[in-house]
């Protein structure tokens, strides 16, 4: 119920541009509670669904498409979010960075809508790597 509760507020972000949450929950814990499952569960349908693994990739469960639907709809409302006042941090990378979250998670949704999936499998890839980008300018690494 409580992720329900907040895959709700993304869904409203977009109309009203509030953030990611009120400034008191911050970045980071948006990052854990929304960004994160998320962006597993569209990387994990995109996989299911690449025609590389085989022809059976397509033939995927109508209810996997559609949460990847909305979970593209999650990470777009927060692309959309870390560009706001609220979230944005100085600099050029940030936004570039934000707005590439936005965008592919954009093109996700719509992928996930026609159900292609080599289109999803190529989006979903390519915010992988926008999202090691930005990590790497912005979230810190620690050794294993």
């Amino acid at each position: 119920m409580r992720h329900l509760k907040r895959a709700g507020r993304f869904a409203l972000v977009g109309a009203c541009a509030l953030g990611l949450s009120a400034a008191a929950e911050g970045v980071k814990q948006d990052m854990t509670s929304v960004v994160e499952p998320a962006s597993t569960l569209l990387f994990a349908v995109a996989a299911e669904v690449d025609p590389a693994n085989g022809p059976d990739a397509a033939k995927i469960a109508s209810a996997r498409w559609t949460a990847a639907v909305d979970a593209a709809g999650q990470l777009k409302a927060a692309g959309s979010a870390l560009m706001g006042p609220e979230q944005a941090k100085p600099g050029d990378e940030w936004m570039k960075d934000a707005k590439a979250l936005h965008d592919l998670a954009e093109a996700a949704q719509e992928a996930a809508k026609a159900r292609d999936g080599a289109r999803l499998s190529d989006t979903a890839n390519a915010l992988a790597d926008t999202c090691t980008a930005c990590h790497s300018h912005y979230k810190a690494q620690t050794a294993h």
